[in-house]
């Protein structure tokens, strides 16, 4: 009889999900999306679950811009439970790095990050986990990235959005000043361009592993000289090491990051000329610009709790300007004709994100709020 009784139950699932087109089985059946995990298990109220949705996409839809290396501090609303959306101008081979710092490590912080511009208008939700999310960058272009606390969060908290490089740098010692040939230059009077970065640095100055991998080949041979080809294990990228004065690996060998693989030289094409590393990125679908890859840059600065109090209500003085961004070189959204109440959404040095009654966002100057 049970057998019967599961069998019957499993014909009628089979046929909710059958239609004249085939078998479609409902893609959220299989969704590990973070946040469709705690829009199911979430127990309050409906109304709740509803606005902080509603607000997600408010934000998804958002106008507003950052600039690499953003940090702000969060003024969360538990009552409007606001999400913040903001668009970032990201190169293939970035690592993104967005950072928190709260009071309750146990409070949970979504982030969504969607390529604008791709035939995928959705992301796969994850959670900020010990107050760090990284994300490598598969495709270069504007993406939005979306910060949403979970309902009932109503604690002050920090917020920096930058970007590193996903590999280390090929030449012991050396930084991108030393990088003088770019990707897509004119080679051989315009009949090619060039598929990599070089870099200059004297004769016999250590080439290093960017990343664990295994030596796919070494050799002696054509325009690269004596050259290196490295995989990595992670992400399967085949570097290519040219120019070499001399090799000091084998091929079939494991390395870690920042093994010695040779020495800087001037053999191949480049004999007679500066000494220097020509390194490529050769990945499943050809050739990419390496310098996103390995470009050193800056940490912003370190988040820290201020001691002055931010009230979260506000009001803006009438002539001010919302903008796209934290700046007057930033598109103007709107401009307030009149004294205007605000929600402020967060604070990013001199620059306050704020948000209107009508939905309308925006930065403002913070010279620009008063409290009544």
């Amino acid at each position: 009889m049970k057998i019967l009784k599961f069998t019957s139950i499993l014909i009628v699932f089979l046929l909710s999900v059958i239609s004249c087109d085939g078998l479609k089985i409902p893609k959220s059946i299989f969704e590990t999306s973070e946040r469709v995990k705690y829009e199911r298990s979430f127990s309050g109220a409906d109304s709740l679950l509803q606005n902080w949705k509603a607000n997600y996409s408010i934000a998804k839809n958002s106008q507003l811009h950052i600039k690499d290396g953003y940090t702000a501090e969060v003024l969360p609303d538990s009552i409007n439970l606001h999400a913040l959306g903001y668009s970032l101008e990201l190169k293939k081979g970035d690592l993104l790095i967005i950072e928190t710092m709260k009071e309750n490590s146990e409070s949970k912080i979504f982030v969504d990050i969607i390529e604008e511009n791709s035939n995928i208008n959705e992301s796969k939700s994850e959670l900020i986990k010990r107050n760090r999310l990284t994300q490598f960058i598969e495709n270069s272009g504007v993406h939005k990235v979306i910060i949403q606390p979970e309902i009932e969060f109503n604690r002050n908290f920090k917020l920096r959005i930058y970007t590193q490089p996903s590999l280390g740098f090929p030449v012991a010692g050396k930084g991108n000043r030393d990088v003088q040939s770019f990707w897509g230059a004119s080679r051989d009077g315009g009949g090619r361009s060039h598929e990599g970065v070089d870099i200059f640095a004297a004769k016999g100055t250590p080439v290093v592993a960017i990343a664990d991998g295994f030596v796919t080949r070494t050799g002696n041979q054509g325009l690269g000289g004596k050259q290196v080809w490295l995989r990595d294990a992670a992400l399967g990228n085949s570097y290519y090491y040219a120019h070499l004065d001399s090799i000091l690996t084998e091929d079939g060998r494991q390395v870690k990051l920042n093994d010695t693989l040779g020495w800087v030289g001037n053999t191949g094409n480049a004999a007679g000329g500066s000494p220097h590393l020509h390194f490529g990125i050769y990945t499943s679908g050809g050739a990419v610009d390496p310098y996103p890859y390995i470009r050193k840059r800056d940490m912003p600065k370190e988040l820290t709790f201020t001691q002055k109090k931010f009230e979260s209500e506000k009001y803006i003085k009438a002539g001010s300007n919302l903008r796209s961004g934290t700046g007057t070189d930033y598109k103007i959204l709107k401009n307030v004709t009149a004294k205007t109440k605000a929600q402020v959404l967060a604070i990013s040095g001199s620059w306050v994100h704020v948000k209107t009654s009508d939905n309308s966002e925006g930065f403002v100057l913070g010279d620009r709020l008063n409290d009544k």
